[in-house]
């Protein structure tokens, strides 16, 4: 259970610090993807792994990397917080980013 929660906290810790980062010179751009009620678990999920996994390996290009999966850092916030929300998604993200 402790790393359940160690996990979720790490995964909090990544989306603030992606939403640290500097200003974007443009406007927001409009949501691209579905809301998170329409969008299938397994998928969110997968979607919130590889994002996750990507803007570690690489967090300077994080704006990059949101933008090439067609979301905003207010919408990667959003997918994190629908996903640590659901005790499931919550579990199979903690397995699958291990």
């Amino acid at each position: 259970m402790k790393t359940q929660i160690r996990l979720v906290v790490l995964s909090a810790a990544l989306v603030m610090a992606t939403a640290c980062g500097p200003p974007n010179e443009e406007a927001p751009a409009v949501e691209a993807t579905a809301p998170a009620a329409e969008m299938a678990a397994p998928s969110m999920v997968d979607q919130a792994v590889a994002l996750a996994q990507a803007i570690r390996a690489m967090p300077g290009a994080a704006d990059s990397i949101l933008t090439a999966h067609g979301l905003t850092r207010p919408g990667f916030d959003s997918l994190m917080y629908a996903v640590a929300a659901d005790s499931a998604m919550a579990r199979a993200y903690s397995e699958a980013i291990r």
